[in-house]
């Protein structure tokens, strides 16, 4: 009933709510942690982005962030995005009647009263009670670092682990 792109997504904006304090994370590092190629990654974005979910900011330091309170935001807030629904007061997007066109067919009471209750408890589950608030504590000293401009730090570069001298060498080797 939920399609795999409904589940990805919610796996993404839980991802990016856990790493919300420390800033804003690319379709780069996103890609190799959630296992799903960066275009596809877009093709999800693009959506929770245009439903005000995930915000976006272009340019070095940038990439994708969630928006607003993780306990304000229900899973079905997410779900709705990309699922249809069968009831025929609910509103519908442009693409999901192109998609369903094909299918006139009228949705039975059970098929109905299916839908009402995994509504209902994607409805009651938000963001909040997926990401672990204790490493936030941590992160904020992080986001506090990151300057005017959020840039993200750079890598400490790397240093050889040798003597840098003939008394050094011989303090190693007593």
């Amino acid at each position: 009933m939920i399609s795999k792109k409904t589940i990805n997504a919610i796996e993404v904006c839980v991802y990016l709510a856990g790493q919300r304090h420390a800033g804003y994370v690319t379709t780069t590092e996103l890609s190799p942690r959630l296992d799903l190629s960066i275009s596809y990654l877009e093709n999800i974005l693009k959506p929770l982005k245009a439903h005000n979910i995930v915000g976006a900011m272009k340019g070095p330091g940038g990439g994708y962030m969630i928006l607003g309170d993780t306990s304000l935001i229900s899973i079905w807030d997410i779900a709705s995005v990309f699922e249809c629904t069968l009831d025929p007061a609910s509103p519908v997007d442009v693409e999901t009647v192109i998609e369903t066109a094909e299918d006139k067919s009228v949705p039975a009471s059970y098929e109905l009263g299916l839908e009402q209750i995994v509504k209902a408890t994607l409805s009651n589950a938000t963001l909040a009670d997926f990401v672990d608030e204790s490493r936030d504590l941590e992160a904020c000293s992080f986001v506090q670092t990151l300057g005017r401009f959020k840039f993200k730090p750079l890598v400490a570069p790397l240093m050889p682990k040798a003597p840098n001298s003939v008394f050094q060498l011989s303090m190693m080797m007593a």
